[in-house]
């Protein structure tokens, strides 16, 4: 009982289930699919009770502790001229969601190549190649595939220092003298003397439990995916192989290895992202409901892919605009002094290095078709509010989406702001990335190198 929908489906309710599709988008018996899931309205947002149950997987830190209530998954049915139609709603969440023992899938928009190559922008890594391994299995999902490459890449960065190491006792028995020589074991086993000597030493080795968990992790994705998935391991793969204990891993040694005291030393830390990646490999890799299918919890595995759009758009623009700083998230206080103070956080800020000029941008992974309907006027009304904060320092000020046509300069990029022939300076603009879901990674450069010539020739 599953089916499968894009991020930011239906949102104007353009595409309701008839009841004589229920049975087959679903892949269950009509009857019970509207007995399950639509004999009530159910709605799960990023601030729902059940939301305890499911793993939300961050590509950055929230600076925005209180932010708005967002829409992950809704279903609810609706009559129309004595007809009953059925709607999936979605957000901007990608992964997998267990709901009454129904699995929704839902998938990213615009397709494998485009993810791999937003993937490829965390943490200011830029590889032009294709990311999608070519022996994966065809049972591997997208999500799995975002897992296994962030913990890959977490582990790369991880481990430029080496893994994670302590001084340990060994002992050891021979002809010669290392350390300390063992008086009790002489004592108990070298009399008469044989020649050997029992002796302990101090000696920095590998904590045994995080290197079978990173190495197990590292097995199974390649099993999923084929060896070259990990083919920039290479180095740090055999050292693991070398230094594992071959002992099945458990929930246990998983445990030890996450709590390990070793992890708060400074040089070691980062690698604690690394154990939660590996934690959700080895535990619940394919992403299935971790109780029976008829479990009436709600759970899964979800992905900010607005997020990802968000960091790949700033690193992005920080390669190709090389007179201006980028920033996001950037805290912008309001009324500190009085009881109504708050916080604004705008997605991208620019900085021209020499003139001090502002560029203010909002990121907003949807469908935007350069039409009044897709344009939401929050957003709209929202990015004028940054605007004004800066003033009057702005060039330009914008919305910047993955475009379902080709750019259109002439009915989307304004000559001054709000219009008005007294506010030349500030231009203001909705652009974006032309996407379609089976681009190749040389038709996304292509489209990437439009856009950028777009946005340098407003504020250059």
């Amino acid at each position: 009982m599953h089916t499968t929908v894009k991020i930011n489906h239906n949102y104007y309710e353009e595409a309701p289930i008839k009841e004589s599709e229920l049975s087959s988008a679903f892949n269950a018996k009509a009857s019970s699919v509207r007995k399950d899931l639509f004999s009530s309205v159910y709605e799960l947002t990023t601030k729902a009770e059940t939301l305890k149950e499911i793993q939300l997987i961050n590509f950055r830190k929230l600076r925005n502790q209180f932010d708005e209530e967002k829409l992950i998954l809704k279903l609810y049915a609706k009559e129309f001229a004595g007809t009953t139609n059925y709607f999936i709603q979605t957000g901007l969440y990608a992964g997998v969601v267990f709901h009454k023992g129904y699995k929704f899938n839902i998938t990213s928009k615009y397709g494998s190549a485009f993810l791999s190559r937003m993937l490829n922008f965390i943490d200011n890594v830029y590889v032009n190649e294709e990311l999608s391994p070519v022996s994966k299995k065809e049972d591997v999902n997208e999500f799995q595939f975002i897992l296994a490459y962030l913990f890959i890449q977490s582990l790369e960065k991880a481990s430029v220092l080496g893994l994670p190491n302590e001084y340990q006792t060994q002992t050891q028995r021979g002809h010669k003298v290392r350390g300390k020589i063992d008086i009790n074991e002489y004592l108990k086993r070298e009399i008469p003397f044989r020649g050997k000597l029992t002796t302990t030493y101090r000696e920095k080795a590998y904590v045994q439990e995080i290197v079978d968990v990173l190495y197990h992790a590292l097995k199974k994705i390649e099993g999923k995916f084929g060896r070259d998935i990990n083919k920039s391991l290479l180095g740090i793969y055999q050292v693991l192989k070398q230094n594992c204990s071959r002992s099945f891993v458990n929930l246990q040694i998983i445990h030890e290895a996450k709590n390990h005291k070793i992890l708060n030393n400074s040089q070691f830390a980062s690698f604690r992202k690394v154990l939660e990646y590996a934690e959700i490999i080895l535990l619940n890799y394919d992403l299935s409901p971790s109780d029976n299918e008829n479990s009436l919890e709600t759970t899964g595995f979800l992905f900010d892919i607005s997020q990802l759009f968000e960091i790949y758009l700033e690193n992005l623009l920080s390669i190709h605009l090389e007179n201006w700083i980028v920033e996001s998230q950037m805290e912008l206080s309001l009324y500190s002094e009085m009881f109504f103070k708050g916080h604004m956080y705008p997605d991208l800020i620019l900085t021209n290095k020499n003139t001090g000029k502002v560029v203010v941008l909002d990121a907003k992974f949807k469908s935007m078709k350069l039409n009044g309907i897709d344009l939401d006027r929050t957003d709209f009304y929202q990015i004028h509010t940054y605007i004004q904060y800066f003033a009057p320092n702005v060039v330009m000020g914008g919305l910047i989406y993955p475009l379902s046509i080709e750019a259109n300069k002439d009915i989307a990029h304004a000559q001054s702001l709000f219009g008005a022939k007294d506010r030349e300076e500030t231009k203001f603009i909705v652009d974006g990335i032309y996407l379609k879901d089976d681009m190749t990674l040389a038709q996304i450069l292509e489209s990437e190198s439009g856009f950028i010539q777009r946005i340098k020739s407003v504020i250059e």
